[in-house]
């Protein structure tokens, strides 16, 4: 047995995270290191000190070309005496983790084990996400493994270590190389130069052992190192540990000894030079890198020859049902049509369990094998990779040809159900791309073949699907008209998805036309959602529902609704929609004057793509154009860039709003013009009634007429009626103090000063200035106002709330900073007040923290320069 050395410190953090598991405190271990670091051993060192208190489960990824949905899971709560994971879970990845939870609960205290999580599949990733959250109550200690140097090529293991690192009761041990001291320890009989065989390793453990092992010259890669060990062993013993190469990192005994035959003594050779190792019935490589240079050795033909065998003797245990290991077996031994034929059942078991990036490569898999495949094979499989290509976010344009291609078989085929069902399928990926004209007409498509069949579910489905495309792109007025139908068909074929579905649509289709009324039924079909179990529709709710109150200000339902639904969409796994989630948050906090809030949250929206990314964006520019800060074009031109043009819906609307905004704010008024035209010839403008009620005071202010929609606020129909102050009591009655200090342009001076005070406290320098060239332009007598100096600071802070700032970034006192300013500390209090206030910061620090953000000050404490 190799000595550990160095890990002490490791060591004793593990096992003080087992400690706290005995004593009913769960917690998660991060373990990282490059390859043969020694991950491995510190884990079976751990097993050694502490295996009488604590049970250990173990489950392992493998590089496989493609990963086994939640293998390693599925191996720990299998030898947890669980049962099959998805036989129990099914599809639903809050059941699966659910009872992943409940074996560890069951069997504490424990430490489980997932070894190289970075080969890990994303359902696999998104479960482990969900069991962290369960682990403090568990009394177990989940220790993840992962190569650190191979983290940057998985994304989602990036975002799943980003989300562990702050959750509580997470600790993460980097393992780092052997100093020349241990290298010098470990290879003491050896005769090599220390300096020379830490140059050679860079001091990884594995790397020192295995040339100890060697011996002679330094080998030249780690390829040479692993195989001088392996050399050693007889024709007999390496042929085995050929086989079991091929096999994976762990199997069992049987199946090796049924692929390579021989006697027990190769094996026992294998073991006794430490190539293989044995636990149980089970054997395995001592190391991943072992298994990794002893395959590469093999020829291309005695490999072939082994996969092959590897497929045979798999296939004729009882009970076998890994279609994914067989494909990869399959494949690799050069069959082609058993590779494409176990990859198509691998595809339909991946889709069944939720892992939509395995069901795609596995039916691309079955695809590119399969040139004889009936047509009904090739339309099942073209039907599944569109579906997942869908699923699996950037793969849009994927989803759409898989989806033609099987649309073109089922024509060929003259199968009007199975054509409807790709026409189904090419709306959903057309939608996907916010392609929604093409989307509208796929839809209608399927409709018209449905209609004259039968197939009442299909149809209910495919109405659905038309009203929700209708509701959020084209014309709400027409969703609402068709949802009785689709619901009573959805109705009748007992399908509560579809109906909830159609209740979703219509009341997204009501908040655009400006109606209350969409609150309620939104509100209903979450509560029918989530007592249906149905997850896709209760996100989809929370999401509607918090756009909803962000269009209508609603912002007490924002304020209720926000941590209930990002609670809900961590517990589901649902990444991209708690970022959509916060967008909204964003947009209220942005209509109340909390920017300094707002951008946070905006800069949490955008960090994974998502159809809002481009009004995330938009709002970023909005708030810079608002306190003339630099970038505000640019920023809004790249949202405008970032939305497609194929058609219009709210979010084109919504921008064009900002961007006359911004254009006003810094007296473009020819910019202002064109897209106020440009509006006024979209459909699109007159079916939102938030957004398209801003624009018609944007084309008012600019001269222009513009018709407010039927249901825009109260507060615009005032303005535009010219009751400012009307519009002003109800813009605050709104929590708008921004729009309620633009409704008194056509003011008296009294509400001219009000307005001009409102928004120095946002801090809104470039719409101060905008709103004194417009009284002026207006024939309003100058009035008393702030300095120009004050109208030229970005957060619209006077020459000496500046100098007080920089003195308070210096980490100055107020005692202090009256006697540099020649100031009373009273003074300095009520600045320092008024500076906390145009911030929008609740303390010294906060504000402080605002004001280097914005480069107001200097991060070293002194004062930005202003020119």
């Amino acid at each position: 047995m190799v000595r550990l050395l160095e890990r002490e410190d490791e060591l004793g953090v593990l096992a003080e995270a087992v400690q706290d598991a005995v004593a009913g405190r769960g917690s998660v271990v991060l373990v990282a290191g490059e390859a043969g670091i020694g991950k491995s051993s510190l884990l079976r060192e751990l097993g050694e000190r502490t295996g009488e208190r604590v049970r250990f489960l173990t489950g392992a990824c493998e590089p496989l070309s493609v990963p086994v949905p939640l293998a390693p899971l599925r191996e720990l709560v299998e030898a947890g005496g669980g049962g099959d994971l998805i036989e129990v879970g099914g599809d639903d990845r809050l059941v699966l983790a659910r009872r992943v939870a409940s074996v560890l609960a069951e069997r504490a205290p424990v430490v489980a084990v997932i070894e190289d999580i970075h080969w890990a599949d994303p359902l696999t990733l998104d479960l482990t996400r969900l069991l962290v959250r369960r682990v403090p109550q568990l009394g177990a200690v989940i220790i993840a493994t992962f190569r650190d140097d191979e983290a940057a090529a998985n994304p989602e293991l990036g975002l799943l270590l980003g989300d562990l690192i702050k959750a509580p009761g997470v600790r993460r041990i980097d393992l780092r190389p052997l100093s020349a001291a241990a290298v010098r320890e470990l290879s003491a009989s050896s005769g090599f130069n220390t300096a020379e065989l830490v140059r050679a390793t860079g001091g990884n453990p594995f790397l020192v052992v295995e040339t100890v092992a060697a011996g002679g010259r330094l080998p030249a890669s780690v390829r040479d190192a692993a195989l001088a060990r392996a050399g050693r062993l007889s024709r007999t013993g390496r042929a085995v540990v050929d086989a079991a190469a091929v096999l994976g990192q762990r199997f069992d005994h049987a199946l090796l000894h049924a692929v390579v035959g021989g006697s027990a003594d190769a094996v026992e050779e294998a073991l006794a030079r430490g190539v293989l190792v044995a636990d149980g019935t089970r054997l395995g490589f001592r190391h991943e890198l072992m298994r990794e240079a002893i395959e590469t050795s093999i020829s291309p033909p005695r490999l072939a020859e082994l996969h092959s065998r590897a497929l045979s003797a798999l296939t004729a245990q009882a009970g076998t049902t890994d279609n994914a290991r067989l494909a990869h077996h399959a494949e690799l031994a050069g069959l082609s049509r058993e590779a494409g034929r176990y990859a198509a059942l691998a595809s339909a078991e991946a889709e069944r369990v939720g892992a939509p990036l395995q069901a795609r490569l596995q039916a691309e898999r079955a695809l590119r094998l399969g040139d004889d495949l009936a047509n009904r094979e090739r339309y099942e499989l073209l039907i599944r990779y569109s579906r997942a290509a869908n699923f699996t976010s950037i793969r849009y344009e994927e989803a759409v040809s898989g989806a033609k291609e099987a649309l073109a078989v089922a024509e060929r085929l003259g199968d009007p159900l199975r054509t409807a069902r790709a026409l189904g399928a090419l709306a959903w990926a057309l939608w996907s791309l916010d392609r929604m004209a093409e989307a509208k007409q796929a839809a209608e498509r399927a409709i018209a073949v449905l209609e004259r069949t039968s197939d009442a579910a299909g149809l209910a489905r495919a109405l659905s699907a038309h009203i929700r495309i209708e509701a959020s792109a084209f014309d709400p007025a027409a969703a609402i008209e068709a949802a009785p139908r689709a619901r009573e068909l959805a109705a009748a074929a007992q399908l509560p998805d579809v109906k909830i579905d159609i209740d979703i649509s219509i009341g997204l289709a009501h908040g655009h036309g400006g109606h209350a009324e969409a609150i309620q039924t939104l509100t209903d079909a979450l509560r029918d959602a989530r007592g249906e179990g149905l997850t896709i529709q209760a996100i989809r709710s929370y999401i509607n529902l918090m756009f909803i109150g962000a269009t209508l200000r609603r912002h007490e339902l924002i304020d209720t609704t926000i941590g209930e639904a990002g609670e809900f969409c961590d517990e589901v796994g649902a990444r991209i929609p708690r970022h959509v989630l916060d967008g909204y948050m964003a947009r209220s906090l942005l209509d109340r004057g909390r920017w300094d809030q707002a951008l946070p949250a905006l800069a949490q929206s955008i960090q994974i793509w998502h159809s809002d990314v481009p009004l995330a964006r938009a709002m970023e520019g909005l708030i810079a154009a608002r306190r003339g800060e630099s970038g505000a074009e640019r920023m809004l031109g790249k949202a405008w860039a970032e939305i497609p043009t194929s058609s219009e819906d709210s979010r084109h609307v919504s921008l064009r709003s900002a961007i006359v905004e911004a254009a006003w704010l810094r007296g473009d008024r020819r910019a202002a013009h064109e897209h106020l035209q440009a509006a006024a010839a979209s459909p699109s403008t007159s079916r939102s009634a938030r957004w398209g009620g801003e624009l018609a005071l944007w084309a008012a202010r600019h001269g222009l007429e513009l018709e407010a929609p039927a249901g825009a606020p109260e507060a615009v129909k005032l303005e535009l009626d010219g009751d400012w102050r009307g519009a002003i009591r109800a813009w605050r009655e709104l929590d708008a103090p921004y729009e309620a200090s633009l409704a008194a342009l056509p003011g008296d001076d009294a509400a001219a000063r009000r307005a001009l005070a409102a928004l120095h406290k946002l801090g809104a320098g470039a719409a101060i200035r905008a709103f004194t060239r417009e009284r002026a332009a207006r024939g309003a007598r100058p009035m008393r106002g702030p300095r120009r100096s004050t109208l030229a600071d970005p957060a619209g802070l006077t020459r000496r709330e500046r100098e007080v700032l920089d003195q308070l970034a210096g980490g100055t006192t107020n005692t202090a900073i009256a006697a540099a300013l020649h100031l009373s500390e009273r003074t300095v209090a009520h600045h320092v007040s008024a500076i906390l206030a145009k911030l929008g910061a609740a303390t010294r620090r906060a504000a402080i923290e605002q004001a280097r953000s914005r480069g107001l000050v200097s991060q070293d404490g002194t004062g930005a320069d202003q020119r």
